[in-house]
């Protein structure tokens, strides 16, 4: 695991995501884990239509850096930033096996991808290990379960309700089965009446608003860990069209309304439950 995430880390000066972020226009070689890792995300960036984009980071990284001033960046900067994003000016030269970005100032972010990653991995070694039966979580956002429970048909997982965690919105009954989480959890200093939260839209460059998450379950980790983050920024009538391109996925939608001076969780949206 250690050496996955020493492949995918943006934060570690040495990995070679970073060197590809550093290379800015100049086409660099990379190991063969990230290019494999970089095709996945290619694949998945088109089979979700540009909903899941690991090059969103030039956007993030400005709203995150004018949310610390309480204030939303111009129209004109959003749209420089939207210029250093988006999967298509990720060039991939098949025959030399090089990297390049077509644009200056463009850098990747794998941490929508790399949960997904490593439970999966790590599930796969249990499972040439002959572990028949396990519960692996990386928090509540990253789960994944082997065979069944102990005592029971199914692992019971409780979607709880993010402004009262000890109540659960929703249960899932997980057998050899992925689950993961997203949600739109806020910058903490914006003001005014806008919530805006931390998930990126990459057709429009703003934040999501609100307070919702989505819930996947599949049978691989990588694919429930993509959906979450894809189905969050894909418009309610498109999601079935998106889900049709993915075998045996199931997903809630739970969006949080004020009622009473509270925060109320209602299911908006099923798919498969």
């Amino acid at each position: 695991m250690r050496a996955h995430e020493r492949t995918m880390s943006r934060f570690d000066a040495e990995s070679p995501v970073s060197d590809l972020n550093r290379a800015a226009e100049t086409a660099i070689q990379p190991p063969q884990g990230l290019w494999e890792i970089l095709s996945m995300c290619r694949d998945y960036w088109q089979r979700t239509q540009g909903a899941f984009d690991i090059t969103l980071w030039p956007l993030n990284h400005l709203w995150r850096e004018h949310s610390g001033r309480g204030e939303e960046p111009t129209g004109e900067a959003i749209e420089q930033a939207r210029r250093q994003t988006g999967f298509e000016r990720l060039q991939f030269d098949e025959i030399a096996h090089t990297l390049r970005f077509q644009t200056k100032g463009m850098s990747i972010d794998l941490g929508g991808f790399g949960k997904g990653f490593a439970i999966e991995r790590l599930a796969g070694s249990l499972r040439a290990q002959r572990v028949e039966q396990a519960f692996l979580s990386f928090g509540e956002s990253s789960i994944t379960v082997l065979g069944s429970h102990p005592h029971g048909p199914a692992w019971p997982v409780g979607i709880t309700n993010m402004f009262q965690p000890s109540q659960t919105v929703h249960t899932f009954h997980l057998r050899n089965a992925s689950l993961s989480s997203s949600g739109t959890a806020p910058f903490n200093c914006m003001e005014g009446p806008k919530v805006l939260g931390q998930i990126i839209d990459p057709h429009s460059g703003r934040p999501l608003e609100g307070y919702r998450t989505i819930s996947v379950v599949s049978p691989s980790g990588i694919e429930a860990e993509v959906l979450s983050t894809a189905l969050l920024v894909t418009p309610e009538r498109d999601r079935a069209a998106l889900l049709s391109g993915f075998s045996t996925v199931s997903a809630i939608e739970i969006v949080y309304r004020t009622s009473a001076g509270k925060f109320v969780p209602c299911i908006e949206w099923k798919y498969g439950i």
